[in-house]
């Protein structure tokens, strides 16, 4: 994905946002130009929704069936697993195509 439009003082932007929410701070976007670029910001970010929901779920079965303790705690363990690769699939997948 990297061409010859790159700026010469490319620097790649700081992570969690390309873009600002509040205009008094900064009027100016960040772009990514690079695949790796881009690969690892939807990872993180994708990484960062799995994570949230799969441990917002385990959370619910864990509340909810509290009752067996010697099974229940590997719930979490189980859905943060999947949670990562299901986010390293999907954030690869949208990332690099």
């Amino acid at each position: 994905m990297a061409d010859f439009r790159v700026p010469i003082n490319y620097q790649t932007p700081k992570f969690p946002s390309l873009y600002d929410p509040l205009p008094s701070h900064h009027k100016e976007a960040y772009y990514l130009y690079y695949t790796t670029d881009i690969w690892r910001f939807t990872l993180y970010w994708t990484l960062i929704f799995y994570g949230a929901t799969h441990l917002t779920v385990a959370g619910c079965a864990v509340l909810t069936h509290c009752r067996n303790w010697s099974v229940i705690w590997l719930v979490p363990l189980l859905y943060s697993v999947v949670a990562g690769l299901e986010a390293l699939l999907a954030g690869s997948i949208v990332g690099l195509v």
